[in-house]
């Protein structure tokens, strides 16, 4: 009996821990932030979503995922431009061009008070020269850091829903994000791989589940 009370209260955790994670925003194209913030979807279109391949990506740049259509009445400048997200109804897809990270769309990972995706190199100058200066870009790239590479190359960022803003992911950013959770931000403190892209958002997961 006491085992079968553990595997109980086992399974109830991971439903739970899974319940958390799904990302439910109703099916359909998100046109503003405001949208998305309140999970109102303003078109329903005939769209899909499709993963690019590596050769797609290192020809022509950019994020992992694209629209794609069979409607010949949709633009393309409708699916690269004007549609903000895009949700199946059980997993939503960014557009990253707004965010200067890249065109083309990235799976939210985590949803919460924070969007969490990981998306291409900035486009923002300043930002820009301090990715290529950071140790995980040389540690990823060690002599071949432009090019075909240098596309392939991921980062993880978090979109604040409360004012839109996009934050690349790195200790100084994430202490800041945890610092009003102490106990969260000791914990990632001692962590012993603490910049590494999964444990970022390990943390980022955990923030979004507790606020």
């Amino acid at each position: 009996m006491k085992n079968l009370f553990l595997i109980g209260m086992f399974i109830s955790q991971f439903s739970g821990y899974t319940q958390a994670e799904q990302i439910k925003y109703p099916e359909g194209a998100y046109l503003s932030f405001e949208e998305l913030v309140n999970k109102a979807p303003s078109r329903q279109l005939n769209l899909q979503i499709a993963k690019r391949t590596r050769s797609d990506i290192a020809i022509a740049g950019g994020n992992d995922y694209k629209l794609v259509t069979e409607d010949k009445s949709i633009k393309r400048s409708v699916l690269r431009k004007e549609i903000l997200a895009w949700s199946t109804g059980d997993t939503l897809y960014l557009n990253c061009l707004p965010y200067k990270v890249q065109p083309g769309y990235a799976k939210v990972i985590s949803d919460g008070d924070l969007l969490v995706i990981k998306a291409g190199i900035s486009s923002n100058p300043k930002e820009y020269k301090e990715q290529m200066q950071s140790a995980a870009v040389f540690g990823a790239t060690v002599g071949a850091l432009a090019g075909v590479q240098l596309d392939l190359i991921r980062f993880v960022y978090a979109i604040d829903k409360k004012t839109n803003k996009i934050t690349r992911i790195n200790d100084q950013a994430m202490r800041q994000i945890l610092a009003p959770k102490p106990e969260l931000l000791n914990l990632y403190e001692e962590d012993a791989n603490k910049n590494g892209q999964e444990t970022l958002i390990r943390y980022l997961k955990r923030f979004n589940e507790e606020s």
